[in-house]
């Protein structure tokens, strides 16, 4: 598990105070927060994903100079691609697990459709 230290110890100007603001706003979400529901201090447990996500945010705020507001929009949609990604992971194994004749029909609709569209 990552501490909260190991994250600031990872960007030059990243401060503690930086990062439980993001976790207010929703941008981070620790797998563990101890400590801050009884007003003491807020202790968390970071995975990769997390320390990953960590540096996104700190790149778009302190590099590209995002507003708050402008970053929860950027994470949003960045979090929703992801899901849709999953989705489409998902979509494509159900597919594969299908006889030949029903990826071909699959493949024919989407073709059509895409046709239809342009």
């Amino acid at each position: 598990m990552i501490t909260l230290d190991d994250l600031v110890h990872r960007h030059q100007r990243l401060t503690v105070t930086r990062i439980e603001a993001w976790i207010e706003r929703g941008l981070l979400r620790p797998v563990d927060v101890q400590g801050a529901a009884q007003g003491g201090d807020l202790c968390c447990g970071f995975t990769p994903v997390d320390a990953a996500r960590v540096s996104l945010l700190y790149e778009l705020s302190e590099d590209l100079s995002f507003d708050d507001e402008s970053l929860e929009t950027v994470v949003d949609l960045i979090d929703q691609v992801h899901g849709l990604r999953h989705q489409i992971g998902t979509l494509a194994q159900a597919i594969a697990q299908q006889s030949e004749d029903v990826q071909r029909a699959i493949a024919a609709a989407v073709k059509t459709i895409e046709a239809g569209r342009r």
